[in-house]
């Protein structure tokens, strides 16, 4: 067999023994087959673009340790459910309960700690930064948090990084500064450059963050990993028989199984944080019970229907080019905080105690974990060619905004706003 036959065959497309798959996946990506009879090769690019994409959608399997070649595009999925245990599943889950819970508690520390007179860059800044720098640690340790135990990693990932930023509170602060809701004495001119900086600065801080974040997994230790016997014969056959590589990753069988006390805790774990959650709500001090734990109990909701929706990124007409479930979320998220947002200023609310704390804890809790900035950042800059990337980024904030310009400012200019709510 001839060099070029080996290099077609390894990228999904073998000669005439598996003519079925060649055929299929020509017809799929025609231009990926055309400048491989042009040049006879295919283009490294291709397939390390194509793989980062595959093991950035899965959290049970690692990064490569070297760029293969590109898969057919059903593989991009994320594994078939009988791959994955009833407790692995119900552990993934459960540490998104546990994660936006504590994510939560950071966001809102970091805004009470972050306002104060005179401060120099709003606060959900804050917010927004320390949760992309968590992603993007996360993110370049991949290899190393899956091989300890993957819901680890999406317990980072979705869970803290997620719960931490907030989109929905982002389109919400900047319509407030592009329409000067706070009655500044400045004019019309100065709204739009306030809100243009407030957008352009949250954008900018999520990606220098997530470089940033990346950037300190370089300088911390590597973590212990378990080593991996099976990958390693599975590795060296493939390199001695290009033709036909394993039809299963043994990788992922060692890294799915053998875990269920770890699943078991963390399922224990979570459900004993939420109850505690919901104790404290009744029993705390009035202070601040209603403001914290009412917010913590409606975060889980959010993330596990984030966590849903991002089943949608992986759809063929959809991948590496327009994340549909994270758009989802964070548009459902801007609705319901628009509408939130203008309910605890009707003069009906005000005096009502517990419905302006539930009004508080869907903006902070559900909105806040349903929409994320971290997973946004990552997708605008992994999505694939100029056009669709500023299409999505630039559908996902002009959308945002405007969405709110109708449900607060129409509602305002209607009929008008009372002082906000006191839980």
């Amino acid at each position: 067999m001839s060099t070029q036959a080996v290099a077609v065959d390894r990228a999904g497309m073998g000669p005439s023994r598996n003519g079925s798959r060649s055929s299929a996946f020509n017809q799929r990506s025609p231009s990926l087959f055309r400048s491989r009879t042009q040049d006879g090769a295919i283009h490294p690019s291709i397939s390390r673009n194509t793989d980062m994409t595959r093991s950035s959608l899965d959290p049970e399997r690692p990064d490569p340790p070297r760029p293969p070649s590109p898969p057919p595009r059903e593989e991009n999925a994320p594994p078939p459910a009988d791959e994955v245990t009833h407790s692995r599943l119900a552990a993934h889950y459960s540490g998104l309960v546990l994660a936006s819970m504590i994510g939560t508690l950071i966001r809102l520390g970091l805004d009470a700690l972050a306002t104060y007179d005179g401060m120099v860059i709003y606060s959900l800044a804050w917010s927004q930064g320390v949760g992309c720098g968590i992603m993007g640690l996360a993110l370049a340790r991949k290899n190393d948090i899956v091989s300890i135990y993957p819901p680890l990693y999406t317990f980072l990932t979705t869970g803290i990084a997620g719960s931490v930023t907030t989109f929905s509170s982002w389109m919400l602060d900047g319509y407030l500064s592009f329409s000067n809701f706070d009655k500044y004495n400045r004019k019309g001119l100065h709204d739009t450059v306030d809100g243009l900086a407030y957008s352009f600065s949250t954008f900018a801080i999520a990606l220098a963050c997530i470089s940033l974040g990346a950037h300190m997994a370089s300088i911390f230790p590597p973590l212990p990993r378990p080593s991996h016997q099976d990958s390693d014969i599975s590795l060296s056959k493939e390199q001695q028989d290009p033709v036909d590589p394993p039809p299963k990753s043994p990788t992922r069988r060692t890294l799915t199984g053998n875990t269920p006390f770890l699943d078991i805790s963390i399922i224990c774990t979570a459900a004993l944080a939420y109850l505690a959650a919901l104790l404290l709500y009744f029993l705390a001090p009035a202070s601040w019970r209603h403001r914290a734990t009412f917010a913590i109990l409606l975060g889980p909701p959010g993330t596990i229907l984030r966590f849903a929706l991002a089943r949608l990124n992986t759809h063929p007409a959809f991948l590496d080019r327009f994340p549909l479930g994270t758009f989802l979320a964070n548009i459902i998220a801007t609705l319901v905080i628009s509408g939130v947002y203008a309910a605890q200023r009707r003069p009906e609310v005000i005096g009502h105690s517990t419905t302006c704390n539930a009004l508080y804890a869907i903006q902070q809790g559900f909105c806040g974990c349903l929409s994320t900035v971290s997973t946004f950042a990552v997708e605008a800059r992994a999505i694939k060619g100029w056009r669709w990337k500023w299409f999505y980024i630039g559908g996902s904030v002009v959308l945002g905004h405007v969405l709110v310009l109708a449900i607060v400012g129409g509602i305002g200019w209607s009929e008008g706003y009372a002082d906000v709510c006191q839980g």
